[in-house]
């Protein structure tokens, strides 16, 4: 063997041994970047909702919405806000179920909108709960039962989901058995939320306020 030839093959194992250290060096990069993706923490949201009766009786019965079919069934959760007709075709999911900590009523920001209500007519307050909760990615949104937070007496029952995507979404699905007409009224809605703000979600028979402020807290994923 020439020495030109030694030369030459020693070169080219050089070669590949720099581009296996190279390709090591970024698979370490990358998989350092997906562990602290994968790592960052998410931010948690102390959400509360005022659920009321309305009473006023400015709707007649065929307006009201009655029982629609599929109303127990939960909803997929959207990236944008739908409207009303939208939301009727969007498909039904079986979203997990949890529980979060309770919002302590010292934090609840609609006490002063309850007692309001409760001096009007119009108005019955039926539920006024708050929870803290992270704000999890859409896909990964989880349903939260009001079986556990509302009266059995109030006749309501349900789910609610947060989910964060570019926005904030809350997402109803509230059915509401009236004992004076025997019907069932269904609330079912998904919203865009901005933080901070007071949202107002409704069908004629019953409605929601709804708050959503960040808790200051942070979870693992």
């Amino acid at each position: 063997m020439t020495h030109s030839a030694s030369v030459t093959r020693f070169g080219a194992r050089q070669r590949k041994l720099g581009v296996a250290v190279w390709l090591a060096a970024l698979m370490s990069v990358v998989g350092s970047a997906v562990a602290q993706q994968a790592a960052a923490p998410v931010q948690s949201y102390d959400v509360e909702l005022l659920i009321f009766r309305n009473l006023g009786g400015r709707e007649t019965p065929e307006n009201w919405g009655t029982e629609a079919a599929g109303a127990a069934q939960r909803l997929d959760i959207p990236e944008d806000e739908l409207s009303s007709s939208e939301l009727a075709d969007v498909p039904t999911v079986a979203a997990p179920t949890v529980t979060f900590p309770a919002l302590p009523a010292a934090k609840m920001k609609l006490t002063a909108v309850e007692d309001t209500m409760r001096r009007n007519r119009s108005y019955q307050p039926l539920a006024h709960i708050g929870w803290t909760q992270p704000g999890f990615a859409r896909d990964s949104a989880k349903y939260l039962s009001l079986s556990s937070l509302v009266p059995g007496s109030s006749g309501l029952q349900g789910q609610v989901a947060l989910s964060r995507g570019r926005y904030l979404h809350l997402t109803l699905d509230l059915t509401l058995d009236s004992a004076e007409d025997g019907q069932r009224y269904v609330l079912r809605q998904t919203r865009r939320m901005r933080s901070n703000e007071r949202h107002y979600l409704d069908s004629p028979k019953f409605g929601v306020i709804a708050i959503i402020t960040p808790s200051g807290e942070t979870t693992s994923p």
